[in-house]
């Protein structure tokens, strides 16, 4: 199949969702796929794969992001030579709404994967009810304007319906390179723990994320504040526009000689980096999918994180990590727990190490490619793009009770 990715989010970017788009194109190339990117150019891009670049300009609220202009001549010269199968878009701005008009212009299925959980972003606008619900509405509306939809856990799922979305929705996680993350060159791990000065003697307990306020990394300082063992320290790999709060408040506490701020790991480091830890440690309850979770269960690390739909779909409480309440007091209790048993920390490794065959780049991707034949068999053309003019009732139309959905999925009737 030639396949055609468009996507807001890319290198040099570095989120989930790029990670998820580059573990996908490569696995769906090797099995035989066109990949084509559709992508923002930045400032400054040395793309080592063929990627379609849109001009574009910072985003004013998220200098990292980038806003694009749907305006490209390669893109047009790319359009105009190759027959697409199928579009598969990642965002629902500018660069993914220009795949949907590409999608109904050739007359070929329109895919979306909804990476984010919007109206759990909105504060970096305007945060109101107005705007959470505004956010709900327009990814509904969006939705519905696809011919599939791809939710990367069992959450985004349930939201989606909750929000009265009516297309077809499949659960496919991003797959994660388990041999990767499984086989690390022990002489960067060394280097890697001498470069960050981690104390020989210390208990590790990692974070790996972008440090924005959704990521609730501060809940994990509070938790590290009161565990009652003694040389144990947190390991942040990771940057982003919290970071210089999220340092304040280590100071603040008292902590400061116990946290190492990594900033970003890339390539080899942020494979090393998992294997300097004892266990991963994670707090956020916004997440589409834990794909880091997966990343360190692919390394052998048991994982301590907060309840959440998402990150139940990686972990199983007292086999390959522990789950617990939204409280620094419980997460303390999970890390000394936890790292004060050998023995609880070799066999949750080993469990997680066997848990995480199942997510395999390979078999998500083989489901992926399943799920765009499906797609085309199912197609049927549609002219326009629907109109967004629901909008108007934005304040009066309630979302879909999840009861009333239960029928568009079979994943609900056992989350309820």
């Amino acid at each position: 199949m030639k396949i055609g990715f468009f996507t807001d989010t890319y290198t040099p970017q570095i989120n989930g969702v790029v990670h998820s788009i580059r573990l996908f194109k490569e696995a769906l190339e090797q099995r035989g796929h066109e990949v084509y990117v559709f992508a923002p150019d930045p400032d400054h891009h040395e793309d080592g794969e063929v990627t379609v670049r849109f001009p574009s300009i910072p985003f004013m609220f998220q200098k990292e992001m980038r806003l694009a202009l749907p305006l490209s001549m390669e893109a047009l010269r790319v359009l105009d030579e190759v027959d697409f199968d199928i579009v598969h878009s990642h965002d629902p701005f500018s660069i993914g709404l220009f795949g949907l008009n590409v999608a109904r212009r050739h007359r070929v299925p329109y895919v979306h994967t909804y990476h984010t959980l919007y109206p759990e972003y909105v504060h970096y606008i305007w945060e109101t009810r107005l705007t959470r619900k505004l956010a709900e509405v327009l990814s509904r509306e969006f939705c519905d304007a696809c011919d599939s939809i791809i939710a990367p856990s069992s959450k985004v799922e349930g939201y989606l319906y909750d929000w009265g979305v009516r297309r077809r929705i499949e659960v496919i996680s991003t797959g994660v390179d388990i041999d990767r993350y499984a086989n690390p060159d022990p002489a960067r791990v060394v280097a890697l723990k001498e470069r960050l000065a981690i104390p020989a003697n210390d208990k590790v307990l990692m974070f790996m994320g972008r440090l924005g306020r959704e990521k609730n990394v501060e809940l994990l300082l509070h938790a590290l504040w009161h565990s009652r063992l003694p040389s144990v320290r947190l390991l942040v790999c990771g940057d982003g526009p919290y970071r210089g709060e999220l340092e304040a408040l280590s100071r603040e506490l008292g902590i400061e000689s116990q946290v190492t701020f990594a900033g970003y790991m890339q390539g080899p480091d942020s494979v090393a980096a998992y294997h300097l830890a004892d266990a991963f440690a994670f707090a956020s309850t916004t997440e589409t999918q834990g794909l880091v979770i997966a990343e360190a269960m692919a390394a052998g690390l048991p994982i301590v994180a907060v309840r959440d739909p998402a990150t139940c779909d990686f972990v199983t409480h007292e086999r390959n990590g522990l789950i617990t309440p939204h409280r620094a007091e419980s997460i303390a209790s999970a890390f000394d727990q936890l790292l004060a048993d050998d023995a609880k920390l070799r066999q949750y490794s080993q469990n997680a190490s066997e848990a995480v065959e199942a997510f395999s780049i390979a078999r998500q991707a083989e489901r992926l490619e399943n799920h765009y034949m499906a797609t085309i068999a199912a197609y049927t053309p549609r002219r326009k793009i629907p109109s967004l003019s629901a909008l108007r009732g934005v304040l009066k139309m309630p979302g879909k009770r999840r009861e009333d959905s239960a029928a568009y999925s079979p994943h609900l009737e056992k989350r309820s």
